[in-house]
């Protein structure tokens, strides 16, 4: 039997696990992050940090954790210090206590999830800690999730440092795709951790490209078309998206071996940009501003009332006037809407178009084309019933 060529030659590469040598486009800020917590690295059981991570969808905020994590623990090494680095997913760990608990376990310590508050948990941590003479670095990614359900939760974090007067053990490292979360907190804390901030922007096509090639040892010599690699950097910068970036390299090698093609082919990346989920996620809309959540009903809501796939800025405005009053705000001015309106078009929530023949005078077009109007109406709903409440 012949087996069939792939033009995968290590397809791993690709995986959002992978921890490549080096991430393109983000050496200034890796380097920033460095400088913040050199002192933690030359002096760990004096010195402590505070900083973060800002930065939409797939912009390299968790590879750049991971990469200053395996940076810092080296460079500590060549000081006489150990330092560890502790990666938290806020979104699954959503409270101190199963952060603590998480810490306790990643230092061979077991403990149960319920049973022992936070401050029991955080004592004997660092008592093991003080014990091993080790400084940890806590990565609270996504941590504006344990922020909105516990919004003393940051000041905690920021305060960790102050557990053990003369003997610092804990540093944090704060990641979220917006500061939003920041509202909820007050004034004293934000001074705390606002020094220290570093921000990522969405890539552009030509960064893509760049990350694209760099992981070019996944594939077999050859197999990977230049005009290929040019389409899906293309694509992918409508969203600024490194990791949808190469989801649809994956999807378009795994569619030419499919095929049977020995070389990926822009039309495979065609295909594999329609097998791909939409890019939009519900989760989404909680990083929204209040305005756009109800810019996006006011166009949800004609859309399902009506048989059009498009309607106008006119329209919108109008509708959107009515449910700014009925909310009890007052509604934006065009400027103001406009903006909003290139806001979720650029990621990727609605489609604008200019209008053509057949209409009267030149307006902006207003479309969805990645979840249906029903279906939005309906997490927009739950959305300003949490806006309610909050």
């Amino acid at each position: 039997m012949v087996l069939q060529r792939s033009v995968f030659r290590d397809e791993s590469l690709l995986f959002p696990e992978y921890l490549p040598h080096q991430i393109p486009h983000r050496d200034a800020q890796l380097r920033a992050l460095e400088l913040y917590f050199q002192s933690v690295v030359q002096n760990a059981s004096k010195a402590s940090q505070n900083a973060m991570i800002c930065g939409p969808v797939g912009s390299g905020k968790t590879l750049l954790a991971k990469k200053l994590g395996e940076s810092l623990q080296k460079k500590a090494a060549l000081y006489g210090n150990l330092v560890k680095m502790l990666h938290i997913n806020c979104r699954i760990d959503k409270t101190l206590q199963a952060v603590m608990v998480k810490a306790l376990a990643s230092l061979g310590q077991s403990f149960p999830s319920r049973g022992y508050s936070f401050e029991e948990l955080l004592s004997v941590l660092v008592e093991e800690l003080r014990s091993n003479r080790m400084h940890m670095i806590i990565t609270f990614d996504e941590v504006d999730s344990l922020i909105v359900s516990d919004p003393s939760a940051l000041y905690t974090i920021t305060r960790l440092r102050e557990t053990e007067q003369g003997s610092q053990v804990f540093s944090s490292l704060l990641i979220s795709k917006t500061l939003d979360y920041m509202k909820a907190v007050d004034l004293s804390t934000i001074s705390s951790v606002q020094r220290n901030v570093v921000t990522l922007d969405p890539y552009s096509s030509p960064q893509l490209l760049d990350i694209i090639a760099s992981r070019g040892e996944a594939f077999v010599d050859g197999a990977f078309a230049e005009s290929a690699m040019q389409l899906a950097a293309d694509i992918a910068s409508i969203y600024g998206d490194a990791r949808y970036a190469l989801d649809l390299v994956y999807g378009a090698g795994k569619q030419a071996d499919i095929l049977e093609s020995p070389k990926i082919l822009p039309d495979h990346v065609r295909a594999a940009r329609a097998w791909l989920p939409p890019q939009f996620k519900k989760e989404e809309l909680r990083y929204l501003s209040r305005h756009q959540r109800l810019i996006l009903m006011a166009v949800s809501n004609l859309l399902k009332k009506g048989d059009s796939t498009r309607v106008t800025i006119g329209e919108v405005e109008k509708s959107y006037g009515v449910l700014c009053e009925s909310a009890g705000i007052g509604p934006n001015h065009h400027t103001q809407v406009w903006n909003d309106v290139s806001e979720l078009s650029r990621k990727g929530i609605i489609e604008t178009e200019l209008s053509g023949k057949g209409m009267r005078g030149r307006t902006t077009l207003i479309g969805l084309s990645i979840v249906s109007a029903k279906e939005l109406v309906m997490e927009l709903e739950k959305e300003m019933v949490a806006d309610a409440r909050s």
